[in-house]
């Protein structure tokens, strides 16, 4: 339990410092095609579904947002984390 909360942790800082690069770059590189290769992504889960019984209405759905920047930054995050727990 305790390893699956790490990976989970590893994935969340990294997807958080992968938008911190992506918004980096978009300032630095407005336009172009760097700024194109790194808003490049794909989106996969399951699209909101709507439960409606008159008396409760369920919406339940998830989608993960993948782009190159926030796998880089789960990549860098995976290596610190490695590095911290090595050392």
């Amino acid at each position: 339990m305790k390893n699956i909360l790490h990976v989970v942790v590893v994935i969340v800082v990294g997807s958080l410092l992968g938008i911190f690069f992506n918004k980096l770059c978009n300032i630095c590189f407005p336009a172009g095609e760097i700024s194109n290769l790194i808003n490049t992504g794909i989106n996969t889960g399951l699209n909101p579904t709507t439960l409606d019984l008159n008396l409760i209405e369920f919406t339940v759905g998830m989608v993960f947002k993948f782009n190159i920047a926030s796998i880089a930054g789960i990549f860098i995050s995976a290596v610190i984390y490695k590095q911290l727990i090595k050392g």
